[in-house]
């Protein structure tokens, strides 16, 4: 059985800037979320925003001086309610 490619979207780079998320993802696109849709990354300090870590081969984005991260998928597939 042949296994099946891992297509889920991944990071290549990711900042915060002027209240904006933005991940470059390595098949080029770039995405970009209000930080308002995650009130623990929006009320951080500048510096806590800027502390990311891309974790899991890309799948994730960690702040670990927040305790706290998301799903790279999770940004494309989930609309924010």
């Amino acid at each position: 059985m042949t296994p099946t490619p891992d297509t889920r979207p991944r990071a290549a780079a990711a900042e915060i800037d002027a209240g904006r998320l933005r991940v470059t993802l390595t098949d080029g696109r770039d995405v970009g979320v209000p930080t308002s849709w995650y009130p623990w990354l929006h009320d951080a300090t500048a510096e806590l925003q800027a502390d990311i870590t891309i974790i899991e081969g890309g799948l994730g984005l960690w702040w670990e001086r927040l305790d706290d991260g998301l799903s790279v998928p999770g940004l494309l597939s989930q609309p924010h309610v």
